[in-house]
């Protein structure tokens, strides 16, 4: 068998498969500006502070939650168009969901069924779109498909158990400190990817 071959076997061989970097063709300024609001975004996730902010200002933390995700999504899928698997399919239905998940939380009040639908589903999305980025990729893109697994996972399963086991003041202080430092992490891996 040539090499040609083989490499077209073992994906993992091939050079085109580690990246470190992705062009968006975005401005430096709006990657910057969508990791800042990731990191207020993660800032936001402690209890006391997101049960405030959907009480009282509802529209500012659906933006929150959404306008720094949607834009290091949206610039990872147009830096992934080049590669042999951009998986823009995947990247369109996690914007998607993350936009109805803005309508969600405004209109929380109102359409309830709504926010537990999106919840739903975005593990369905997350989970198959990080594992295709492990399997199909090496370097920092990896990285972040690895984190997206954790991150999805944490958020929706670690509450669950933590509640079950350690429902206290105190527990619920350590959970805080758990997801913002899974979602801090996860910003940051979406920064090392495209901000040059």
């Amino acid at each position: 068998m040539s090499k040609a071959t083989l490499d077209n076997l073992d994906y993992t061989e091939n050079d085109n498969r580690f990246i470190n970097h992705l062009n968006s063709g975005l401005p430096r300024w709006v990657i910057t500006a969508g990791f800042i609001i990731m990191v207020v975004a993660a800032i936001c996730t402690i209890t006391a502070i997101d049960s405030w902010l959907k009480e009282h200002a509802s529209v500012a933390i659906a933006l929150i939650n959404t306008v720094g995700m949607v834009t290091m999504y949206y610039a990872t899928m147009r830096g992934m168009k080049p590669l042999y698997r951009p998986l823009t399919v995947l990247w369109i239905i996690i914007i998607a969901l993350n936009i109805v998940s803005f309508f969600a939380i405004v209109f929380e009040g109102i359409l309830p069924e709504v926010s537990f639908i999106v919840a739903c589903a975005l593990p369905l999305c997350y989970l198959p779109l990080g594992a295709l980025i492990i399997i199909w990729y090496r370097g920092r893109m990896q990285q972040l498909g690895i984190w997206m697994i954790v991150r999805i996972l944490v958020i929706f399963l670690l509450p669950i158990a933590w509640y079950m086991t350690l429902g206290t003041a105190l527990g619920n202080l350590f959970l805080d400190a758990i997801i913002v430092i899974i979602e801090l992490i996860y910003a940051w891996q979406f920064y090392c990817l495209l901000r040059y």
